[in-house]
C-alpha cells in the first residue's frame, strides 16, 4: 500500500471563467464562456472530438491566453496539468527513480510500489526517462504527478496507456482527494464513478450540470429534445413569413415595415440559435460578414425603413427573394425538414462514442 500526500488547502473559489472567448485565426472555439469552479469539485469535461476540450484546460493551465473576457485563480491555488504529451517535460536523462526520489523523498520501497502500481517493476525501475516509450513516459509523469501533487489538477486523458490496476490506483488517489480536479477522459465508467459535475463543451458553447456524468445522457436528451423542439416552432414560423414574403411586399405600409424587420430578427435569431446549437447544422448557412446575401437583406431593411420613391421600396420582395430561398427552399411549409433530426442523431451517436 501507499499513501499518497495530500495538497496544502486552497481558498474556496479555484477558477474563475467570465465571458471567455478563443480564437484560431477565424476559427472560434470558445464563445463567452463563464463558470466557477470551487475547492473539492470533480469535473467531466465532455464534449465531441474538435469541440475544444483540451483548449479550454490549456486556458485553465495558463498555457494557452484567452481571446477575450477574463480568467483568475484563486487564493493559494496552485494548477498542476496533465497533457496527453506531458512526457515531454521530463528529464530524458534521469533514471525514474532518483527522479521521483528528488520530487518527494520516500524509502526506496515506497517508490518502488508507486512505481509498481504503474507497471514499473524490478529493474524498469532504474531505466532513464529517455529511453521509455511514449506511452511509458506517460504512465510515468502520472505516477510523479500524484506523488507531489497539486491542488488544482486538469487531467487530459489520464488514462491512456494504464491498465485495469493503474486505474483503479489513480481513482483511489482522485476519491480521496481534497482539492478540485476537472478531466477529460473518453473512459465512460471512468467519469461515472469519480465526478461530480459536468461540463459540456460544444459549438464553442459550454453548458453545465451541477451532476456527475452518471446523469449526463439523460440531461444531454432532455436539451437535445427542446432545442429541436424550438428550431421546428421557428422554422414553422419562418415558413409563413416566407409564404407572406413571396405575395409581394410594398414596404411603404407601416404594418409591412415592421414585418420586415421581424423577419430579419427571426432570421438572424435562428442563424444564431444553430450556431450556439449545433443542433440544425447544414439545415442553414450561418451569416456572413460580406456575403451578398447579408448585404442585400440590410439593403432592404434600409429601404423598408426610408421614405423616398415609391418603385424603390417596392424592390424590396427581390432583395429579400434570396433570403426567403435561404431560410426555406421548399415552398411547401409542410414539406418537413429532415436536417435537424439528421443533425441531433449525429451527435448522439459523436457523444455516445
Amino acid at each position: 500500500h501507499f499513501a499518497f500526500p495530500q495538497p496544502k488547502p486552497s481558498g474556496r473559489i479555484v477558477a474563475e471563467f467570465d465571458g471567455v472567448s478563443k480564437s484560431f485565426g477565424e476559427k472560434k472555439v470558445l464563445r463567452n464562456v463563464s463558470f466557477t469552479i470551487e475547492r473539492g469539485e470533480r469535473i467531466a469535461l465532455v464534449g465531441v472530438n474538435g469541440a475544444g476540450k483540451s483548449t479550454l484546460i490549456k486556458l485553465l493551465a495558463g498555457t494557452e491566453a484567452p481571446t477575450g473576457g477574463s480568467y483568475r485563480l484563486g487564493h493559494n491555488v496552485e494548477v498542476d496539468y496533465f497533457a496527453q504529451d506531458q512526457y515531454k517535460e521530463l528529464d530524458a536523462d534521469s533514471r525514474m527513480l532518483d527522479d521521483l526520489n528528488r520530487v518527494a523523498p520516500r524509502s526506496q520501497t515506497e517508490l518502488r510500489n508507486l512505481l509498481g502500481s504503474f507497471l514499473f517493476s524490478e529493474d524498469d525501475v532504474f531505466k532513464k526517462i529517455g529511453v521509455l516509450s511514449g506511452g511509458e513516459r506517460n504512465r510515468y509523469a502520472l505516477a510523479r504527478m500524484l506523488l507531489h501533487p497539486s491542488n488544482f489538477l486538469l487531467l487530459d486523458e489520464p488514462t491512456n496507456h494504464l491498465d485495469l490496476a493503474a486505474v483503479e490506483r489513480l481513482e483511489a488517489f482522485l476519491e480521496g482527494f481534497p482539492g478540485a480536479w476537472l478531466a477529460i477522459c473518453h473512459d465512460r465508467a471512468f467519469l461515472r464513478r469519480l465526478s461530480r459535475r459536468t461540463f459540456w463543451l460544444e459549438g464553442g458553447v459550454l453548458r453545465t450540470l451541477d451532476a456527475g456524468f452518471a446523469d449526463f445522457d439523460r440531461w444531454s436528451e432532455k436539451i437535445l429534445g427542446e432545442e429541436e423542439t424550438a428550431l421546428a416552432k421557428m422554422d414553422k414560423r419562418l415558413a409563413e413569413e416566407v409564404r407572406w414574403l413571396r405575395r409581394g411586399v410594398t414596404a411603404r405600409r407601416r404594418r409591412n415595415q415592421g414585418r420586415l424587420r421581424r423577419l430579419m430578427e427571426m432570421r438572424h435569431a435562428r442563424a444564431e440559435r444553430e450556431r450556439k446549437t449545433g443542433v440544425a447544422a447544414g439545415a442553414a448557412r450561418p451569416p456572413a460578414e460580406a456575403s451578398p446575401l447579408v448585404t442585400q437583406a440590410r439593403h432592404a431593411a434600409h429601404l423598408a425603413h426610408a421614405p423616398g420613391d415609391a418603385a424603390e421600396n417596392r424592390r424590396v420582395p427581390a432583395l429579400l427573394a434570396p433570403l426567403a430561398d435561404e431560410l426555406h427552399p421548399d415552398p411547401d411549409p409542410q414539406a418537413p425538414d429532415p436536417a435537424p433530426a439528421r443533425a441531433a442523431a449525429r451527435r448522439r451517436e459523436a457523444h455516445a462514442r
